[in-house]
């Protein structure tokens, strides 16, 4: 499907990388089904959904035998990361991907290098995209942009030092911009796709999908999130943290304005729910997470966790009563979808796609009286089975990594031609990052 690199093809600039990769041994892996390249801005051991998200589906492509390929920015080292290394990667300085035409130089050698039969990439952030994108419509590969959402809530363009008018005039024009990307991606190559997480979309939420779907835009689909089960293990978690044998609401997330969880305290605050733990798992301690623990005080009803290994995050969603979020933007969050997989319910205001998913209870409004409400209905051991059940069947048959995958194998291979559907790549780049 790809072709073949000459030397003298290469940028001057780039003659080391060439010679690097050229120098790697000529040995043939098994077969398999072809090769991905998958970019994204963030990437464990950096925190983020989005980060999460690329890790899995690189695991979980790889493990379906297909050759996997990372490129991301370097990342920062959280205590609590501990996914384990899933395929080779690459990672561009920030220094290379400031120069958009010493990016795209880099970029066209190494695709031609790497001879990828698909690039998917992860969210529509800004970085390396369109630069990504020239060089895959240049070598002819497929392109699929997959969508985790679009920050176009109110609240997304707002803080206290920003003057209203620049905040309004930012929102006003982030819809514009959507639109753009989205038909610029589209009429780069009829090969390239828009991949959404749900066939759900309004005005001011998952805007992206509304605009696709309003449009009849050509090569879209909807694909959601996945994740494996999490496993049922001897409990543990409690002891382990002396917390109480009583409900306990777990919210894990990293620590910041966006998830609100400095409004939900607040508001708990204003209740007079008591015998029950609000647990915060925090990837990272930081500014935020200091204001929560101010706020906290020495208030019993919350406890704050900070970078616990992944098994013992899981372990504290599986023996929650619930999960929950508080967060003003939001898509599909993989926490809500890890709660459905085990059959602990959630609760969570009404952001992004949540309505479509089961197993637990939307916000109508984030409010003490909404909190406390929800709070005593999900203490009801009968509601929480009914709630528990349905989220388990909804994840098995529409979330589950089996179903998933499935899907976008399916989107894959319906790119190319019949003729090109047997592939046989072998993996040429070992982890390695480009000198600035």
């Amino acid at each position: 499907m790809a072709q073949a690199f000459a030397p003298e093809a290469v940028p001057a600039r780039f003659h080391k990388v060439f010679l690097f990769y050229s120098s790697l041994p000529s040995t043939l892996p098994p077969m398999s089904k072809g090769r991905i390249l998958i970019a994204a801005y963030v990437f464990p051991p950096g925190e983020g959904g989005v980060g999460m998200a690329a890790h899995e589906m690189a695991s979980s492509m790889g493990a379906l035998d297909w050759n996997v390929h990372v490129i991301t920015r370097p990342q920062n080292p959280s205590n609590s990361s501990s996914c384990a290394k899933c395929c080779p990667l690459t990672t561009l300085p920030d220094s290379l991907t400031k120069n958009s035409a010493h990016l795209r130089e880099y970029l066209s050698v190494f695709l031609k290098n790497l001879q990828p039969d698909f690039i998917i990439y992860h969210s529509w952030a800004n970085w390396c995209r369109e630069e990504l994108l020239a060089c895959a419509q240049d070598a002819g590969i497929p392109f699929f942009l997959r969508s985790h959402g679009t920050a176009s809530n109110f609240l997304s363009y707002f803080h206290l030092n920003y003057p209203p008018f620049f905040g309004m005039k930012k929102w006003l024009c982030s819809f514009l911009k959507i639109r753009r990307d989205i038909l610029n991606i589209l009429r780069k190559s009829p090969l390239n796709h828009l991949v959404f997480l749900d066939p759900y979309g309004t005005l001011f939420k998952s805007f992206d999908y509304y605009y696709a779907s309003r449009r009849q835009l050509s090569n879209y689909v909807s694909i959601p999130n996945t994740f494996p089960a999490l496993k049922q293990t001897a409990p543990f978690f409690r002891e382990k943290y002396g917390l109480p044998s009583g409900p306990i609401f777990t919210c894990p997330a990293s620590a910041c304005s966006r998830k609100r969880q400095l409004l939900f305290i607040r508001h708990v605050k204003q209740t007079k729910l008591q015998n029950i733990v609000f647990l915060f798992l925090v990837p990272e301690r930081n500014s935020y997470a200091e204001k929560m623990e101010q706020l906290i005080g020495d208030d019993p009803r919350f406890r704050i966790l900070y970078g616990l290994p992944r098994p013992e995050v899981e372990a504290a969603i599986i023996e929650s009563t619930a999960v929950f979020l508080y967060s003003f933007q939001e898509q599909q969050p993989l926490c809500i979808l890890e709660a459905m997989s085990c059959g602990v319910p959630w609760f969570t205001p009404n952001v992004g796609a949540v309505s479509t998913l089961n197993g637990g209870i939307v916000l109508k409004k984030a409010s003490p009286a909404t909190v406390k409400k929800v709070v005593e209905s999900l203490t009801d051991e009968k509601i929480r089975e009914q709630l528990g059940q349905e989220g388990s069947r909804t994840w098995q048959t529409r979330y589950a990594p089996g179903v998933v995958y499935g899907q976008w194998e399916e989107l894959l291979l319906s790119s190319v031609q019949p003729e090109e559907k047997t592939f046989l790549h072998p993996p040429l780049f070992p982890n390695h990052s480009p000198a600035p």
